[in-house]
Order: structure tokens, then C-alpha cells, then sequence
């Protein structure tokens, strides 16, 4: 029976592996829009010269001139444009690089809740006075092993995970018995 609760170590490394993959895409596309960014700091250098070029020449004619200032005002269109690009470009590698650092995070980040954390001690809560029910697997409509008074002294081993409204934990009681029983009926100090 202890093997079936045992942490399931492939899937925490499949876990971890994709976490990973996830966050190398994400640098991936980081890079991508660098370099986007950099093409189009370049256009808008080019613009910038194309405007000053245009507004440095000397027009002879009305003609000539007319010509000139529609281009100037063509060339500065292009460039609000391209300026509008660039701080999209700026807020989604922001997002982007937010979004790789919040799953960095998530990895190292220990599982708490409500005081409740994996290695710690908890007791079943007294208000009430109800048993709470061992099952085998976190949710409600696993098989239920046998149920704890209230006071029961445990040991939390893994979770919280979240099932039918409810958060699991996977405990050790004193005699050796595990299981998991809902968070909600749990409190961190003996009452």
C-alpha cells in the first residue's frame, strides 16, 4: 500500500522537463522579437535620414516643393508607424520575459495553502466534531480507507491539489497509515 502514494518521480521530471521547454520557447520568442525590434529600430533610422534628407533639400520649384513635403509627411506616417511597432514589440518581450520568470518561479516555489505546507504537522479540526475521511486518492469519489477523529495529529507529504472543490493533501498519520483527506478540515496548531 505505501508504494501506490510514493511520489511519481517520472511525472515530476515530465513535469520539470516541460516547465523547462516551456521557458526555453518563451527565450526563443524573446530572441525573435529582439531581433524584430532591432530590423525595425533600423527602418526607423532610415526614415529618420529619409526625412532629414528630404527637408534639407532646397526645392527651386512649386512643384518641387509640394512633392518634398508630401514625402516628408508620407515618410513621418511610416515612421509613427514603425514607432507604434516598436513599443508593441517592447511590451510584448516584457510580458514575455514576466511570463518565463513566473514559470522560473513556479518550479522552485514550495506548495503551501493556508498555512499548510508539505514536511509540516497538522491536526484534524475539532469544530464540529465530524471524522474526516481517509480516501486513496485525492478527490471525492476515491475509496475511503477509514476516517480520522478530530485531533488526529498528521504528517502532510504532498500536495495541495486541487479536486471537486476541495484541497488534497497526502498525509501519514502516527500508526503509519497514509491517504489523503481535504485541507479545508485541517488546521496547523492542535486545538
Amino acid at each position: 500500500m505505501g508504494g501506490f502514494f510514493k511520489r511519481d518521480d517520472a511525472k515530476d521530471k515530465s513535469d520539470q522537463q516541460r516547465i523547462g521547454e516551456t521557458i526555453k520557447n518563451l527565450s526563443d520568442q524573446i530572441g525573435a522579437l529582439k531581433l524584430e525590434l532591432r530590423q525595425r529600430n533600423e527602418q526607423i533610422e532610415q526614415l529618420t535620414q529619409q526625412i532629414s534628407n528630404a527637408q534639407n533639400q532646397q526645392a527651386t520649384s512649386d512643384a518641387a516643393r509640394k512633392a518634398q513635403e508630401e514625402t516628408v509627411k508620407a515618410t513621418e506616417e511610416v515612421l509613427r508607424d514603425a514607432q507604434t511597432q516598436v513599443r508593441q514589440l517592447e511590451a510584448r518581450i516584457a510580458q514575455m520575459a514576466n511570463d518565463a520568470r513566473q514559470a522560473a518561479e513556479a518550479v522552485e516555489a514550495p506548495a503551501t495553502a493556508g498555512g499548510l505546507a508539505i514536511g509540516t504537522t497538522a491536526w484534524v479540526r475539532k469544530a464540529g466534531g465530524r471524522n474526516l475521511r481517509r480516501r486513496a486518492a485525492p478527490g471525492l469519489s476515491a475509496d475511503i480507507h477509514d476516517t480520522l477523529p478530530p485531533g488526529t495529529q498528521l504528517s502532510l507529504l504532498e500536495g495541495p491539489i486541487k479536486a471537486d472543490d476541495y484541497t488534497w493533501w497526502r498525509v501519514r498519520v502516527s500508526d503509519g497509515r497514509e491517504g489523503w483527506v481535504a485541507g479545508e478540515e485541517l488546521v496547523t496548531q492542535a486545538e
